[in-house]
């Protein structure tokens, strides 16, 4: 009888030490899972910092032979960005580069998350028809600050 009361005795004390040790590995792991966003967040930000509207300038005042020599000083990865963006900047007419020229500084001057957020609903918008988009942007957007939609109209060529 002793010994079953021993024994019921030792699992009692063990299930709520188990318990509380399963509670400090839960907490250890939801620690280690929020670093690691931290860290993957912080990762996929700089690899989406996107290519100064002063730098775009200065390459697209370069002569073609000043541009190309500039060009072969970056990484193959970078150089092929770059050109994309520069022909994008080009192919654009005058007043729309204009109006995205002007338009940056305040852009760049929303938080990383924000700025994200901004150019991901400008993809987005991109891909819809003109009517879609004029309807979209009209909506009262809640996920957007009134600055950060006057930049969405701007950039999509939607008037406020």
């Amino acid at each position: 009888m002793r010994f079953l009361f021993t024994i019921a005795s030792v699992v009692v004390l063990a299930v709520p030490l188990a318990a509380q040790t399963t509670a400090q590995e839960n907490i250890l792991r939801q620690k280690a899972i929020r670093q690691q966003k931290l860290k993957q967040q912080k990762a996929q930000q700089q690899k989406m910092v996107p290519l100064p509207a002063p730098a775009v300038e200065r390459f697209l005042q370069m002569s073609p032979e000043d541009r190309e020599r500039a060009l072969s000083q970056l990484t193959p990865e970078r150089r092929q960005q770059v050109e994309q963006r520069l022909n994008r900047l080009q192919q654009l007419p005058p007043d729309q580069a204009q109006r995205l020229q002007d338009l940056y500084p305040a852009f760049m001057n929303l938080r990383p998350v924000r700025r994200q957020a901004v150019r991901q609903e400008i993809q987005e918008l991109r891909q819809m028809r003109p009517a879609l988009r004029k309807d979209r942007l009209n909506s009262d957007a809640g996920d957007f600050s009134p600055e950060e939609m006057s930049i969405l109209r701007q950039v999509t060529g939607v008037p406020e």
